[in-house]
């Protein structure tokens, strides 16, 4: 038996909560490029910049929901999601529960909206169970295995509950194991490197650190600054304010061009990408100590 859920509800709303995003995104950049630059500047390029992994995530979930669907057999139900396959053989199920008619208690530990109950969660009773549906745990089937439960929507919960039931009682012609096969994506290495996590975040909050020292600053600054001093300590390069933000914009170059050439290198020459990510991160630092000399 294999059947897909009705997903059109679902990916409706994350659709429109997409363009909301992009929509408030644009009254932003609109704000950034028509208005004087100051503290609200930076804080409204920080919330485009926020939003752009929000958007990430969003067409993340969006695209599970669309590769959502079941497939069960008198020997396990497969649940197909983007993440990979959850394989439950139905040697391992327990029971199955009607959701329209327990009293079910539901805390989810990951966002949900009307269509789209994709995510881990607690039932009262069950514990941790994982939810692959387009509709609420009071329209979900509740396949309950001892370690996990797993809700799921179906088209007709009576045919279901018909026929999962009879092929419970049946019995399994094949024994399975009870597994998660997640995408490969999911098992790359740089998910669990905290070195070049750490590198990447302290690049990044150093460069983030420059764009809000010079904007909070900017309107306090002279019409000139000196930028460059000569062995001496004499001034010999006087420019216009605005030729500070070279620094900041340098430092996002460098940042963005060392970032790509460390994950080009990183499956291959490890070290190298983390030089390479080194390289970018002392780059800020040098930048950050140059741009409070200007300014203060």
């Amino acid at each position: 038996m294999n059947w897909t859920p009705d997903r059109r509800k679902g990916v409706l709303i994350g659709i429109g909560w997409f363009f909301l995003l992009v929509l408030i995104d644009g009254l932003l950049l609109w704000r950034i490029i028509g208005g004087q630059i100051n503290g609200w500047t930076f804080i409204a390029a920080l919330l485009v910049l926020v939003s752009l992994p929000a958007m990430v995530l969003l067409g993340y979930w969006l695209y599970g929901l669309v590769c959502l669907r079941y497939e069960f057999d008198r020997n396990r139900l497969i649940i197909y999601t983007a993440a990979g396959e959850q394989i439950v053989p139905m040697g391992n199920v327990v029971r199955v529960i009607d959701g329209r008619e327990a009293h079910l208690q539901v805390a989810m530990k990951s966002p949900v909206w009307p269509g789209y109950w994709i995510g881990p969660g607690v039932i009262n009773d069950l514990g941790l169970t994982l939810f692959y549906a387009v509709t609420p745990p009071t329209e979900q089937a509740i396949i309950v295995t001892p370690s996990v439960a797993y809700g799921i929507s179906v088209p007709d919960m009576e045919t279901f509950m018909q026929v999962f039931r009879a092929a419970l009682h049946m019995g399994p012609s094949v024994e399975m194991t009870q597994t998660s096969r997640r995408a490969s994506y999911l098992n790359w290495a740089v998910w669990h490197d905290r070195l070049l996590q750490s590198l990447v975040l302290g690049t990044v909050l150093i460069n983030v650190l420059l764009f809000a020292l010079l904007t909070f600053r900017y309107p306090a600054l002279p019409d000139c600054l000196p930028l460059h001093f000569d062995a001496r300590g004499v001034v010999d390069r006087i420019a216009a304010r605005q030729e500070v933000f070279d620094l900041p914009v340098i430092g996002l170059i460098v940042l963005t061009v060392n970032g790509l050439i460390g994950t080009a290198l990183y499956r291959w020459q490890r070290i190298a990408a983390y030089l390479a990510w080194s390289g970018a991160l002392v780059v800020q630092v040098f930048f950050l100590l140059a741009l409070w000399n200007i300014i203060f």
